[in-house]
């Protein structure tokens, strides 16, 4: 069994083809409406693109997580294209009509935040319903380089075209893989939800999370994440205007996206032809977060161009691993009637502050420099790491058997 076994599955290798094509297309909108804000509007209104963005995501999560666990998965992601295919296509015809950009570009990404709490979700634990447990993890890694191609491949289209054609052509580019991808879902069969019966939003949510306090790898990892990202959504603000600091513009902008992105395919691959055992799956995550801290700090330092890619792909290459690390791990030590749930709360959970972080970081950058804010968030990042370090139970990457939710009942579900 092997990453080849896992390419082989059909139903796999759609997703994974409908999946890279939709990413394609949020990577180039994100570089060039990045960009745009950028420039036209500076670290404020940068900030506050993002916090749009996660203000329409967060708050559906756990309902997108309720609706994952209830309905075929397969049909809540084409849903999702759609939906998202449409608001898009609606904006360019907003800009096209004159309408100001940074206001039509907050809008649309407020809104594809929140369609982006459906399929995120269900892409994730649609996975798991056509992988075979032993293939989870070169699966996944399969998937976390089709993921990171696509963030390479993105930035490098979405840098040159805003460039060269504007915003406008990035938001055209974003609805035709949208649709793309709704039209490779349509050819995924469905799989159904094994469900013992049905309950209610509270009823649901407290069934996921009374499973997350059973599970001490999982709390620690929600709770690490969250603090983790305050500092790095704020270093996020810092990238453009690194760059612009340096006399570059937005091809060098996508080159920065592309060389990260390249970094976190090698980190996926990796991590699939030498899977981290169980043992040791924690000890690795955590020391690789806080690499990455480092090497985000490097970006900020007096230093020529080239120099901060060999730290951005580095970051990349940690960042990859990691990935495949926490996916893995979700997938074969969750139960698959709770994965679309504990996949919310895991996302909420370690988002939860993000859309804060950006208003904040952008009026740090502003009131002193990026290497100042890098320097605070790199910090606050790195402490957050010292309690996984330190902790054995968090370390411990793997199901832990309780009372409510029994290991034998686990071993003998399917999926």
């Amino acid at each position: 069994m092997g990453m080849r076994e896992a390419w082989g599955i059909v139903e796999f290798r759609r997703l994974l083809i409908g999946n890279f094509v939709n990413m394609l297309g949020g990577a180039i909108f994100i570089i060039g409406m990045g960009w745009t804000v950028a420039q036209t509007g500076g670290p404020k209104a940068y900030g506050l693109i993002f916090t749009a963005y996660f203000l329409g995501h967060l708050p559906l999560l756990l309902y997108g997580g309720m609706v994952v666990d209830r309905m075929p998965r397969r049909t809540v992601a084409l849903a999702a294209d759609v939906a998202q295919a449409i608001i898009v296509t609606l904006a360019v015809f907003f800009l096209v009509a004159g309408f100001g950009k940074f206001e039509t570009l907050m809008v649309v990404t407020f809104l594809t935040g929140g369609a982006g709490a459906f399929s995120i979700p269900a892409v994730s634990a649609l996975v798991p319903d056509i992988v075979d447990e032993e293939l989870l993890t070169e699966a996944n890694s399969i998937r976390g380089v089709a993921m990171t191609g696509a963030w390479m491949l993105g930035p490098l289209i979405g840098g040159f075209t805003v460039a060269e054609f504007g915003i406008e052509a990035c938001l055209v580019i974003d609805a035709i893989t949208f649709v793309f991808s709704g039209v490779i879902l349509w050819t995924i069969s469905e799989v159904p939800v094994e469900r013992e019966e049905e309950g209610n939003l509270g009823e649901e949510v407290l069934e996921a999370w009374e499973f997350v306090k059973t599970q001490p790898w999982l709390f620690a990892g929600i709770v690490m994440f969250m603090i983790w990202h305050i500092g790095d959504s704020a270093i996020e603000i810092g990238i453009p205007f690194i760059i612009e600091d340096k006399g570059l513009g937005a091809r060098e902008f996508g080159i920065f996206g592309a060389v990260g992105a390249g970094g976190a395919m090698i980190g996926a691959a990796l991590g699939g032809f030498r899977p981290v055992s169980k043992e040791r799956r924690g000890l690795v995550f955590y020391m690789f977060i806080g690499g990455i801290g480092w090497c985000m700090l490097m970006w900020a330092m007096p230093i020529p161009f080239w120099i901060i890619l060999v730290f951005v792909l580095l970051e990349g290459i940690l960042g990859g691993q990691l990935r495949v690390i926490w996916m893995t791990t979700m997938s074969d030590s969750v139960d698959q009637y709770l994965r679309g749930r504990v996949n919310s709360l895991d996302a909420i959970g370690s988002l939860i502050f993000i859309p804060f972080s950006p208003l904040m970081g952008g009026w740090m950058i502003e009131k002193t420099n990026v290497l100042t804010t890098y320097s605070v968030a790199v910090s606050l990042m790195v402490l957050t790491t010292m309690a996984g370090l330190i902790v054995p139970s968090f370390r411990k990457f793997e199901r832990v058997d309780s009372e409510r939710f029994p290991l034998s009942d686990f071993q003998m579900k399917p999926g």
